[in-house]
């Protein structure tokens, strides 16, 4: 069954970002038309369905790559923001490691960062006030 499907696949578009994006729409369409219980909204969200399987089995591959050239260029300061943050999160977080230890309140759930090396010590969450033991 692998083997037809690849072979039935030879020479089509397949998935990409636009396709990820159009499938993330349908569910997001699902959900809201679930909760709403709204016929319409149902009705409406297969339409990306449609078009995305209508891009996947296409031959046409200039017209599929130009769509999704298009799409990443739209969506590409919204993925550029969030790997910005993600990345400047991670990358204080391994460069301090060595300096500090991180916990988390068990009230509020705060991160939390103290300088390692200091023995048992009170930490004191800024946040809610809740006080916890803690080996730095």
């Amino acid at each position: 069954m692998k083997e037809k499907f690849r072979k039935f696949m030879t020479g089509r578009y397949g998935v990409d970002q636009l396709s990820n994006g159009l499938n993330i729409l349908f569910f997001i369409l699902v959900i809201l038309g679930l909760l709403t219980r709204n016929n319409i909204i149902l009705y409406l969200s297969l339409v990306p369905m449609i078009y995305n399987y209508f891009r996947m089995f296409s031959k046409n591959f200039s017209k599929r790559y130009n769509e999704n050239r298009i799409y990443t260029n739209m969506m590409s300061p919204v993925y550029n923001f969030a790997d910005k943050i993600k990345y400047k999160f991670q990358k204080n977080k391994k460069r301090d490691k060595k300096k500090y230890k991180y916990y988390h309140c068990k009230n509020c759930g705060q991160e939390l960062r103290i300088p390692r090396g200091k023995g048992k010590v009170t930490i004191t969450c800024p946040i809610c006030k809740h006080s916890f033991d803690g080996r730095s």
